[in-house]
């Protein structure tokens, strides 16, 4: 004897409830992936800002000239550029929902490639949370990321 076909699949109820429980963990993880958002674009934005300091810096010893890093627009988070000499060496393109600080007057490097104001330079690369990346150049003209992350909007 055989017993009634039995149809496979889920029921109504089963459906609902796992749609709820996934709307739920998407509800859940929203914000921690804005933050990690925040976090990865303040780093990026502040290791490509590294990288034109070092380029310029290099470009000053090869060249045995000034090579300048300047803001474009209003500010530093409009974008920056590497120039020698009326030449654009790079271009880097504005930092979107971040906020950068540094010299208005930009960053000069000597033919020896120190910088061509004495002390050190500070430059803030921050998120709208507060999350923080500070970037360092010392008197020898050395660009070095700040070890510490904050979360505070300080460098400190």
């Amino acid at each position: 004897m055989s017993g009634p076909s039995r149809s496979r699949g889920f029921t109504i109820i089963e459906m609902v409830i796992a749609i709820t429980v996934l709307a739920l963990m998407v509800t859940l993880a929203a914000p921690m992936y804005k933050s990690i958002t925040e976090t990865n674009r303040t780093r990026a934005a502040a290791y490509s800002l590294v990288a034109s300091l070092a380029l310029a810096r290099s470009e000053a010893v090869k060249r045995n000239a000034a090579v300048s890093v300047l803001p474009l627009g209003v500010g530093w988070q409009d974008g920056w550029e590497v120039e020698a000499g009326g030449t654009t060496l790079s271009k880097n393109e504005p930092a979107p929902h971040l906020v950068l600080s540094g010299p208005m007057a930009g960053v000069s490097y000597q033919p020896n490639g120190r910088l061509s104001t004495p002390g050190f330079v500070l430059f803030t690369v921050s998120a709208t949370s507060g999350y923080t990346r500070c970037v360092v150049i010392d008197p020898g003209g050395r660009a070095t990321l700040n070890p510490g992350e904050r979360n505070d909007g300080s460098c400190v």
